[in-house]
């Protein structure tokens, strides 16, 4: 009798276990989405990065610009008076930290190696826009520039989407260390925004919308 009990024991811890082991799994794997931003309340963008006085970032609100429908705001930015001399000049940037930020920790283990960053974004009749992917750690002391750039041909509103992990890096930290998703502590991604190899028309403009961090691919 007691060897009953104590076999029943056994299956029912075990069954205990299981569940909270799908329970745990089933929670890692639902879909999470962080807006970085839809640029609908206009931010302030004094002290966003740029190379140089030259770069401006504006909001556009005519309707027919808009990606969507329902969409009332885009970013503009456009830099003028690029310098001949200076090709991939890294301009300015557009960054995500929200997983990197306080309590946030939790969040962030449910990205990780399924961390995506998507945008829609647009080209003018200006200069090609080079899309540069980079992961830094929180502080930025290590930094990973990805090995290769995407350009912007598209002039109509096109979808842009990377998984982080299927990029290939370069160390470009402070602090060399080898680059991990798997990290317990969130990391921070940025697209950088860089000139092509010649400029004959001399300046870069294009639009932006719906920065989006999922731990799915996205398709729109």
């Amino acid at each position: 009798m007691k060897t009953f009990k104590l076999q029943l024991m056994i299956k029912l811890l075990l069954i205990f276990v299981i569940l909270i082991l799908s329970l745990q799994n089933g929670v890692s794997q639902i879909r999470q989405e962080i807006m970085i931003n839809d640029f609908e309340n206009k931010p302030s963008t004094e002290n966003w990065w740029r190379d140089n006085a030259h770069v401006k970032f504006s909001y556009n609100q005519i309707k027919k610009d808009q990606v969507t429908k329902d969409s009332k705001t885009c970013l503009y930015i456009r830099w003028d008076s690029i310098p001949s001399n200076k090709p991939f000049t890294w301009f300015t940037d557009l960054k995500a930290d929200s997983l990197a930020a306080e309590g946030m920790a939790s969040i962030w283990k449910s990205f990780q190696q399924n961390t995506w960053l998507s945008f829609w974004c647009k080209g003018g009749e200006g200069d090609t826009l080079m899309l540069h992917f980079l992961v830094l750690s929180k502080g930025h002391s290590n930094k990973w520039g990805s090995t290769t750039m995407t350009p912007v041909v598209a002039k109509n509103w096109t979808f842009y989407k990377v998984r982080f992990a299927d990029l290939q890096y370069e160390n470009w930290g402070k602090i060399k260390a080898d680059f991990d998703l798997n990290s317990d502590i969130g990391r921070c991604f940025e697209v950088g925004l860089r000139s092509s190899s010649v400029s004959t028309k001399g300046y870069i403009e294009a639009w932006f919308d719906n920065i989006k961090l999922t731990n799915f691919e996205p398709f729109n």
